[in-house]
């Protein structure tokens, strides 16, 4: 059986090669000059020469061994444009005991003695690689001026009469803008992409097929019809969205090699290229937070209030003071109201055994705690900024580059002493066997001494690469913080977003007070403790409470009555929320339990004795603070 081949490639010059429908032609003259007749046609269109795997191609091998006697082909470069296969192809059709006929190059497996077709082969590899540098080249120019030759990404289109400008989609840069937030406040891609795919939003690939439409463009290109976690990464991954044009990401080095990722150093970059649908410091505050989840197994905003849709706000920086584990939300329901907690989650799921203390803290005590520690940085915030000189920076960074090189020469010095220190204990050994034991003892002491030197060492070298105050733009942030502060002081309370950007860690202790630590450093510059605010204010409750009893003619109180009393004066308060406060004026003799129910606590003291208590307190605990102020 005679089989014909016919191939064209996407890259071949028309002008200069035939068309698949010639190639059949010019096949078919040849058999009928030879009486031979043409029994099945194999075919590749718009397929390279220098891949073997195509389909017609590997039919026909396949085939070879069945019914296919004879194969015809136009020349070699339609058989392939690799050398080295092409001529182990000829060995294949030789050992099969095969005929190959390639018309315009003559040859005839059975008769053929033609010593150039190494030359021919190499010719028409050389050609294809040829084509293929050209191209390269090409594109490679228009990356360096910065042409965008492919369709622009999710949330832009083209315009202008030449279609060169990008401009922004409004309804898609919306759901650019809600992934971004969405990441911010604690989901995950999963949970994204379940959000957007329930919203209705469509898919990339979907606006892509709308917009080919419009165009009078139809292709087989598949069309997504729900979200996936790869979609959402992309979005987060792309600084294309903070107007940076970035070419040449990924490259090959032979002629249809797989691409590979290329170093961002040698990537084409032009920064304001086109209008930005997130502004830097989102886009920056993401990748942080992408880098952090990675490092700590972030699985998404598991830990959130039942039947809500939005994650916990302290899902990433709250954490157990004793164990180390994070606090997870839970709530307590009372008739009242529904109060939110965070808790150790040790403590919750394992018990005392594994972490003593439930370390539970309420989430509104929280904010206003942290609200209030963020006031008192303001100003340390302000300073930080006004001191801070980018000279300064680089002096710094150079000081401390320097350190570090010459903590890593000790650490080799001690490395090499103690290096030095095995070999004379083995030569020792060997030249005083009967002394093993008293030689050993020796070197040990030695070798402990080194030992902790070199740990010393590179503890000391990894807190200086860790120094404060590493990146050059960090003055940007830090301005970026004082807006955000601004904005937390005005509204009096923290979303996640402001979370994510100010604090680094909460540790809460068994007591429930937390222990913030800001980022950039800040807590450092804050010439005030978080704890001490927070007893601050708690003494300033208590001072309260004393000044209610004290000015109560009827002679007795209760928890309702100074509920109302502080919350009146900015305290707020609930009755349980009282009892803590009125358990110390117990302690303090001020009051007792009473059995009438009317009355629960008698007032022991007189106004005087009272006065005197209170002046004791303030020295003790509030030296400068005015109580009356609030509430006379």
């Amino acid at each position: 059986m005679n089989a014909g081949y016919v191939r064209l490639s996407k890259d071949d010059n028309k002008r200069n090669y035939s068309s698949i429908e010639n190639q059949k032609l010019i096949i078919r003259q040849y058999a009928s000059e030879h009486n031979l007749a043409i029994d099945r046609w194999y075919e590749d269109d718009g397929v390279s020469g220098y891949l073997f795997d195509r389909p017609g191609f590997k039919q026909l091998m396949d085939d070879l061994d069945k019914d296919i006697d004879t194969v015809i082909v136009k020349d070699f470069s339609r058989l392939g444009r690799h050398n080295a296969k092409i001529l182990l192809l000829l060995d294949a059709f030789q050992e099969r005991g095969k005929r190959l006929i390639v018309i315009d190059d003559h040859y005839n497996s059975e008769v053929s003695e033609d010593d150039t077709i190494g030359i021919t082969t190499w010719f028409n590899e050389r050609s294809v690689k040829d084509t293929s540098k050209k191209i390269r080249h090409a594109l490679g120019a228009k990356q360096k001026e910065g042409t965008l030759m492919t369709q622009p990404p999710f949330g832009y289109r083209r315009t202008g009469k030449k279609r060169e400008t990008l401009e922004i989609v409004p309804k898609e840069a919306k759901f650019i803008k809600l992934i971004y937030d969405l990441y911010i406040q604690g989901c995950g891609y999963r949970k994204i992409s379940a959000y957007l795919t329930g919203q209705g939003a469509p898919t990339p690939s979907m606006i892509r097929r709308e917009r080919e439409l419009e165009e009078g463009i139809n292709t087989n290109r598949h069309v997504a019809a729900v979200w996936s976690d790869g979609m959402v990464k992309d979005i987060l991954d792309n600084d294309f969205y903070i107007g940076t044009f970035r070419l040449r990401k990924r490259a090959r080095n032979t002629v249809h090699g797989k691409d590979k990722r290329v170093p961002k150093d040698k990537q084409y970059i032009f920064e304001n290229h086109h209008p930005a649908v997130i502004d830097k410091m989102t886009y920056d505050l993401v990748q942080e937070l992408k880098e952090k989840r990675t490092k700590s197994r972030y699985k998404g905003s598991r830990g959130q209030w039942t039947g809500s849709e939005i994650p916990n706000p302290f899902g990433s920086c709250l954490y157990c003071k004793d164990c180390g584990s994070k606090l997870t939300p839970i709530e307590r329901r009372t008739s009242a109201r529904v109060r939110k907690y965070y808790i150790c989650s040790t403590y919750n799921t394992k018990g005392k055994r594994y972490c003593p203390k439930a370390h539970l803290i309420e989430e509104q005590n929280l904010m206003t705690d942290i609200a209030n520690y963020i006031r008192m940085c303001r100003n340390a915030l302000c300073e930080v900024i006004a001191a801070y000189d980018r000279n300064d920076f680089e002096a710094e960074q150079k000081t401390i580059e320097e350190t570090c090189i010459a903590v890593s020469e000790d650490i080799d010095e001690v490395k090499k002493q103690l290096q030095t220190l095995f070999s004379q204990k083995i030569k020792d050994i060997a030249a005083n066997p009967d002394n093993e034991d008293l030689i050993k003892e020796s070197y040990d002491s030695i070798q402990q001494n080194l030992t902790a030197r070199i740990r010393a060492l590179e503890s000391q070298h990894d807190k200086l690469k860790h120094t404060r105050l590493k990146t050059p733009d960090v003055k940007g942030k830090l301005h970026t913080a004082l807006e955000v502060v601004d904005d937390v002081i005005q509204r009096g309370t923290l979303n996640r977003r402001d979370i994510e950007i100010l604090i680094e860690r909460i540790e809460v202790d068994e007591n429930g007070l937390p222990e913030m630590k800001l980022k950039y450093s800040l807590s450092g510059f804050v010439h005030c403790s978080a704890n001490e605010e927070l007893n601050r204010h708690e003494n300033e409750i208590i001072l309260a409470a004393m000044y209610f009893i004290r000015d109560d003619n009827s002679g007795f109180t209760s928890a309702k009555y100074l509920s109302k009393q502080l919350t009146d004066i900015g305290y707020p308060k609930s009755t349980k929320s009282v009892l803590p406060y009125i358990a110390v004026m117990i302690e303090m003799g001020m009051i007792e339990p009473c059995e009438n129910k009317r009355k629960p606590y008698t007032i022991l003291k007189s106004k005087a004795e009272i006065e005197q208590i209170i002046a004791n307190f303030k020295q003790s605990f509030l030296p400068e603070y005015h109580t009356e102020q609030l509430y006379t």
